[in-house]
Formats: structure tokens, sequence, C-alpha cells
């Protein structure tokens, strides 16, 4: 194989991965974002305010990235709960890997809180999380699939207590988008190297 030929398949590949990863879809339409809500009507454990949170952040779709923040309190005793959100996480991450999103940073606490300015009830969290998604779309096309399922039982029967919230825009150093560049240039470096000995 030449190498001219290695480098266009090396372009190419990353090409479509960022198709993947990227994506360019269509921002979301208030039928649509209506009909997404539609699923909330009978489930109790969403206030108004939060499915009125969800219906603005569903609209200003800006067709990006955006990750959801998450604080996780789990229910005693914690080792059962654990296992329960682990199956859920399987499932759900599944999902989700599917449609280019991913877990950017999962962390245990590893004391109480060490700062806490007029936050009531709040020094008894278990875990962080913070999950990419690539659209607003795609959350939109996960949660009919999440919102009142068996696996999403499990979360809520682990948790005492947990809030999460949408952050956009977002930045983080490294990421897949350079991991994947890098490691396809260094595949094609290599193969270029053994083709011409």
């Amino acid at each position: 194989m030449s190498a001219v030929m290695i480098w266009i398949i090396a372009v190419l590949a990353y090409v479509a991965f960022w198709f993947w990863y990227v994506g360019f879809q269509k921002k979301v339409t208030p039928q649509e974002v209506a009909a997404t809500l539609s699923i909330f009507e009978h489930d109790d454990t969403w206030t108004n305010t939060q499915k009125e949170h969800l219906r603005k952040f569903l609209l200003d779709d800006d067709g990006k990235d955006f990750v959801m923040v998450n604080l996780l309190h789990l229910k005693a005793p914690k080792k059962e709960s654990l296992e329960k959100l682990n199956t859920y996480q399987k499932i759900f991450l599944g999902s989700l890997l599917r449609k280019a999103g991913h877990p950017v940073m999962i962390a245990r606490a590893a004391s109480g809180n060490v700062e806490n300015v007029a936050c009531d009830h709040a020094d008894d969290w278990s875990a962080a999380g913070m999950i990419r998604y690539r659209s607003r779309r795609d959350l939109m096309n996960i949660l009919p699939a999440t919102i009142g399922s068996e696996h999403h039982g499990l979360k809520l029967e682990s948790l005492e207590k947990t809030f999460a919230f949408p952050a956009s825009p977002w930045f983080m150093f490294g990421g897949p988008r350079i991991v994947v560049a890098l490691g396809i240039a260094l595949l094609a470096s290599v193969l270029h190297i053994t083709t011409a000995l």
C-alpha cells in the first residue's frame, strides 16, 4: 500500500469518526419537545419546575454537545444500592455510547463537604459524575426509553437523593476528538514506516 493511500484512509477514518462523534443533526422542533415531555405526564418524580427547565433546555437547542452534571447520594446499605446503580448504568450507558455519549468524569466522595454556602442538608453526597451527550436531540431520544423503564427503576431504588443539570458550553482538555486523531495518526505513521522498509 502506498504512503498516499495510507494517509487518505487515515483521513477518511477520522472524518467518519467525526461525523459519528460530533454529528450534524437538525435542531429539535417545539412539536418534538412537546411529544417528549408527554412521557412525564404521569411521573410524580419530576416537579413542574423541573419539566419546565427541561422544556426550555430542549427548545434552546444549539445543535452542540453538552454535559449533564450529577450528584448522587446512595441509600443504605450502600453496597446493595451501588450494585443496582451499576446495573442501571450498564444499560443506560450502553444506549448512550451508541450515540457517542460517554462519561467525562465519575468520582466517589472522599469526605463530607469542605464548603457549603446556603445549602441545607447537602453534606452527604456519595458520588459525582459528568456525562457527555452529543446533542439535545440524543437526550430527547433516550428519555422515552429510560423514564419509567425497569432499569430506571433500579436507579431510583438505589438513590436517597440526586440532582442533575445540563451544562453548555463546556470544555475539556484532550478528549476523544484529539485521542482518536492521535491514534489514527500513530497507526498511519507506523504503516507508512513499515511499508517504506
